[in-house]
């Protein structure tokens, strides 16, 4: 079976803790930045088919971390490895709100 993941960045960080009142939304505002960033695992991971989109190079970096940790069982990403990452994030354009 195929695995096909979309993540976002917010999707990987945790959960507030449950009394801290400032974790309550009440409200939410979706701004769409101009440009996003977007790093395809599979480049350099065969086989694999993640797809990380983040507004920003350090919110993909930690979001990759995260996945090479939890998917792929690594204790921790060596820097030769965070180079090809670096070099392997590129700019993409949001999506509208009728796509």
């Amino acid at each position: 079976m195929r695995r096909n993941r979309f993540w976002t960045a917010q999707a990987l960080m945790g959960p507030r803790p449950a009394g801290d009142a400032a974790g309550r939304v009440r409200e939410v505002t979706v701004v769409r930045p101009v440009a996003m960033k977007e790093f395809y695992c599979g480049a350099i991971i065969h086989g694999c088919e993640t797809r990380l989109v983040a507004a920003g190079e350090e919110e993909i970096l930690a979001a990759v971390d995260t996945h090479a940790r939890v998917d792929h069982g690594m204790t921790d990403v060596p820097d030769d490895l965070v180079e090809q990452v670096r070099r392997g994030i590129r700019n993409v354009r949001p999506a509208a709100y009728n796509d």
